[in-house]
């Protein structure tokens, strides 16, 4: 039986003071460079596009075909941001939020009626150490239908691994 590694080879947090270790690590570093865990988890993908029709106000519109089971530590996971391609059904703008739990780990705003690609700033978390749940929501205002082309989630460490 086979466990899955939950740290890094060689987890680096800080340089050593001025020495024969940093010169160790050092060596190590130029010979390697400086390796970040970095994923994309695809929630939705449709050539065609998926149309929420009549996107809800408020709480907005749960997409049930988007929701993925993730363990964030196993990955070494610390940060993500959403991306996501689509467009709206009407001039005005609809965002688009995917959620972990009851935080939002990303939001963009899908604009126009012109398909486009947007990218969410970057959040930092504390992994729970188990299975989480993540899921997308779109609010509308009751009357767009926007489509979404993709939606993705991009994760990766603020740790530095060598």
């Amino acid at each position: 039986m086979s466990t899955a590694r939950k740290d890094p080879v060689l987890d680096i947090t800080e340089r050593p003071d001025p020495g024969p270790m940093r010169r160790f690590v050092d060596s190590i570093i130029k010979a390697f460079g400086k390796e970040v865990s970095l994923c994309s988890i695809t929630l939705l993908a449709d050539m065609a596009g998926y149309t929420v029709t009549n996107a809800a106000a408020g709480a907005g519109t749960d997409l049930p075909e988007a929701r993925s089971v993730v363990h964030f530590g196993d990955a070494g996971i610390d940060q993500a941001r959403l991306v996501v391609s689509g467009k709206n059904s009407a001039a005005g703008s609809v965002p688009v939020q995917v959620y972990r739990g009851a935080t939002v780990l990303g939001a963009v705003t899908v604009t126009g009626t012109s398909t486009s690609r947007a990218g969410s700033d970057w959040i930092t978390f504390v992994p729970t150490g188990a299975d989480e749940e993540v899921g997308v929501t779109v609010i509308g205002n009751g009357s767009d239908d926007p489509v979404l082309y993709r939606v993705e989630l991009q994760c990766r460490t603020l740790r530095k691994l060598v």
